[in-house]
């Protein structure tokens, strides 16, 4: 079974030329059966339990999701996905670079019957306390998720824009860009419904939201965010307290303008050797 997980995680992902060229205009792009089919059982029960293991560090954002992170440090399952070089291939490819580390992974799970609220208009890229424009998450629902589950929704071009970088994901930062898709007619690509398995690709810098939970099942997600594997710390001072506090948590002894290479931050596909 060990092998046979390890064997599927390995397979080559059928990404086009076109889905590349779809990615890097738009930001994101939303991929069919990228878990392959017969490790979502496993893959769920793993982020579950890990959840659970996690709970004492379980953060609730607004009411619109509840996120623990870094499962793959406590569960031998979640690492091997996480660590998988068949999503970590598509991650390279979508950001044009040679090999991409993992930031983290994290939890979202969004609760039904309407208690999950919507998750306001954000840019990742507020927390993230790197210097690069090569960064990418992969958001993945562990059960079928219909759109009135709260896939997410997104501004395609957006992430070639810095305007939200200041605000962290809140009622302001929704009105904020909200604003920005009225006054300046952004092209929003609405929600999808995603079978499990099914994955999302989108730049830290993609604004993106996602609507409430009105079915009567929690919403289980599960990401792994991705950066070049050539990326460094800033020169500068991280410029808000989630960025330090983020540089601090998953980038343990950074270096101002250093590589950003700690070993929470593997290089998935050719390793540091």
């Amino acid at each position: 079974m060990v092998f046979t997980t390890r064997l599927a995680l390995s397979e080559d992902y059928p990404l086009s030329d076109g889905q590349v060229d779809q990615y890097q205009k738009n930001g994101h792009i939303l991929l069919r059966n990228v878990i392959p089919a017969a490790e979502l059982a496993e893959l769920r029960t793993a982020v579950l339990r890990a959840h659970d293991a996690l709970i004492a560090e379980e953060e609730d954002f607004q009411k619109a999701f509840r996120i623990t992170q870094n499962l793959w440090e406590v569960n031998d399952v979640v690492r091997a996905h996480v660590l998988s070089k068949r999503y970590a291939e598509i991650a390279a490819k979508l950001l044009g670079c040679r090999d991409v580390r993992i930031y983290h992974d994290l939890t979202f799970f969004k609760e039904g019957l309407g208690k999950g609220k919507p998750t306001p208009w954000h840019q990742d890229g507020y927390y993230w306390p790197l210097d690069t424009e090569k960064c990418i998450t992969l958001w993945v629902p562990l059960i079928d998720c219909p759109v009135d589950m709260g896939p997410m929704s997104f501004v395609s071009g957006s992430h070639l824009t810095r305007d939200a970088e200041h605000l962290e994901i809140s009622n302001e930062s929704d009105e904020f860009i909200q604003k920005l898709i009225e006054n300046k007619n952004l092209s929003v690509s609405p929600a999808q419904d995603m079978n499990a398995g099914d994955a999302t690709f989108h730049s830290c810098w993609t604004y993106h939201a996602a609507s409430s939970n009105t079915t009567d099942t929690t919403r289980i997600a599960f990401a792994i965010a991705y950066y070049d594997a050539d990326a460094t710390f800033p020169e500068h001072l991280p410029t808000n307290p989630r960025r330090a506090a983020n540089l601090a948590r998953w980038f343990p002894g950074a270096v101002s303008g250093a590589p950003a290479v700690t070993e929470k931050n593997p290089a998935v596909l050719y390793g540091d050797n």
